[in-house]
């Protein structure tokens, strides 16, 4: 594959040559030099290559070229590629170019896998004289070291005859290889001569093609220079090495065992929910009457604040019920314009409402709600309500703060830890490309990114409630199960439609609202249009039937009123 692709690299930089001039020579004007009458040639490339102790290569070549005018470019390969992403580099230093004992003006520049060295002012037929060094072209090998070296590539001319000589010490084995880059054609000479170091020949070497020798010495003869770079791809930037998975692997594991930690310390409830109290939502009162009796005197959004630890829309929908149903306010469902229209409802301000004192959250929730009117229509909610939501939240969050349930504020304590998760999360990512673009740790940026989204997940979880809460759950259970299971028939007939209103805003929060709505429909006993309830109250025509379709349609749109954005 690296032979490939070096081929296209050599082979566009022949056809932008060829297609500058004729023979990969431009005036200065930039123009072809359409005077001449032969084509531009090497007619002879001669180099000695001195291979140093260190693995140093100093080079002294002789181009003899014909018909040449304007900038002569030449290329050396310069760059290697070798499996598991590794580069092995050459560098050329103190080059310098003569013509007839003159130095020349040149430019070496460096593009992929070439370097080229370019000079201009050339006329006709000129010899050059280029020396430089080539560090980085001896590289180790299982049995010794190689010099690799590829003085002629890419070259837009055709080179009638090439001759190079190595002055080296001891040789184990040459090759020398001739046409495209990944070519294995050999060269038409290559031998370790008896007096002279390797020599290698090549003949009428067209445009474009290459000229790659390797040159074998024993162990320790020749230091290796390798210059090793690495090349940027997704294996090597998240690399499977021992040492990079291992630490990976750790940080993954003690993150686990850290995240394992907090949740114990400062996340896991100090009570039992599954703990069950005895408690009743009804008591024996006097007179052989039943009295509604929560215990501790907990409302419906107490309870599902209390369960989940957040404030979800059911919760304020069943304290607005609860208000009513207390005598608090009101609700009318208005008449509908046509079968297909959109329903809605009249809340209404009781103005000789019980004597009992409301929590701070509903006092603050009925404000919200009507302001300074005493009526509102649910379609009107609207963004004053949502925008004093928040102040609702803040009263009922303090308010279960205040009974002892919560150290501190549930959605404050969700609220550190996403913050704290977020910065986790976003230094993982952070990390996660710098040590990618910069190294091969790319996994370590990873495992510490993982933990900070472990830090989110759990961060949701770390409200704890207080032991005060554990019995209030266990009445909660008990409660839950007594709304789920009791036999609502045996609640007196001249009871039933307050009780069963009663238990209704809890049967929201906890579960079983369709059986308690069901009760208040079964005490419709005639086929007559019904009136209501003193808390809600039907249009023209309407019956009790309809009433689980009116209160979910309620509770929909109270929803939509008060949290849709």
């Amino acid at each position: 594959m690296r032979r490939r692709l070096l081929g296209v690299s050599l082979c566009a930089l022949g056809f932008l040559a060829l297609t500058g001039v004729p023979a990969g020579a431009t005036d200065q004007s930039g123009q072809a030099g359409r005077s001449a009458t032969a084509d531009p040639v090497v007619t002879n490339f001669d180099s000695t290559v001195r291979v140093e102790k260190d693995g140093s290569l100093k080079v002294a070549e002789t181009w003899k070229l014909s018909n040449v005018t304007g900038t002569f470019t030449r290329f050396v390969v310069t760059r290697d590629h070798l499996p598991d992403d590794v580069d092995h580099v050459q560098k050329i230093e103190d080059l310098v170019v003569k013509s007839a004992g003159a130095e020349k003006n040149k430019e070496l520049s460096v593009n992929g896998d070439i370097s080229s060295i370019a000079v201009a002012d050339l006329s006709g037929d000129t010899v050059l004289e280029f020396t430089y060094t080539v560090k980085g072209a001896v590289a180790n090998t299982l049995n010794g070291t190689e010099v690799r070296f590829s003085p002629l590539t890419g070259l837009s001319l055709t080179v009638q005859d090439a001759n190079i000589v190595f002055s080296v010490p001891e040789v184990t084995h040459v090759s020398c290889f001739a046409g495209a880059i990944d070519s294995n054609t050999p060269c038409t000479l290559a031998q370790l001569g008896e007096t002279a170091g390797p020599t290698f020949k090549q003949q009428g070497l067209p445009p474009g093609n290459t000229i790659r020798m390797t040159i074998g010495f024993p162990k320790d003869a020749i230091a290796a220079n390798s210059i090793v770079e690495y090349r940027k791809t997704f294996k090597r930037a998240f690399s499977t090495d021992a040492a990079q998975l291992i630490t990976a692997l750790a940080v993954l594991l003690l993150g686990a065992l850290a995240l394992a930690v907090l949740y114990r310390l400062r996340g896991r409830d100090q009570v039992d929910p599954r703990r069950v109290v005895p408690a009743s939502l009804f008591s024996l009162g006097q007179d052989t009457r039943i009295d509604f009796t929560p215990p501790a005197d907990l409302r419906p959004g107490e309870v599902g604040t209390l369960i989940d630890e957040r404030i979800d829309p059911v919760d304020v929908t069943a304290t607005i019920i609860d208000l009513a149903v207390r005598g608090h306010l009101t609700i009318t469902e208005l008449e509908h314009e046509t079968e297909f229209a959109r329903p809605d409802w009249e809340l209404r301000r009781v103005a000789n409402a019980p004597a009992e004192e409301l929590q701070r959250y509903e006092n603050v929730l009925v404000r919200a709600i009507f302001g300074d009117n005493d009526t509102v229509l649910v379609s009107e909610l609207g963004r004053q309500v949502r925008a004093n939501l928040g102040l609702v939240q803040d009263a009922l969050y303090d308010g279960v703060v205040k009974r002892g349930w919560f150290i501190e504020r549930p959605d404050r304590t969700r609220s550190l830890w996403a913050t704290i998760g977020i910065a986790v999360t976003a230094l993982g990512v952070v990390l996660t490309v710098a040590l990618a673009l910069l190294s091969t740790w790319g996994l370590l940026g990873l495992a510490i990114t993982a933990v900070g989204v472990g830090l989110l997940v759990i961060g949701r979880h770390m409200p704890a409630k207080a032991p005060a809460a554990g019995r209030v759950l266990g009445q909660v259970a008990a409660i839950r199960g007594e709304l789920l299971e009791m036999d609502v028939s045996e609640l007196p007939a001249d009871q039933h439609a307050e009780l069963c209103s009663r238990a209704l805003p809890y049967a929201v929060v906890l579960g079983g609202s369709e059986r308690w709505i069901d009760a208040l429909v079964a005490t419709d006993t005639n086929e007559e249009e019904d009136e209501g309830f003193h808390w809600y109250r039907g249009p023209r025509g309407w019956h009790l039937q309809y009433l689980p379709d009116s209160l979910r349609n309620l509770t929909t749109n109270l929803t939509g009123a008060l949290f849709t954005r």
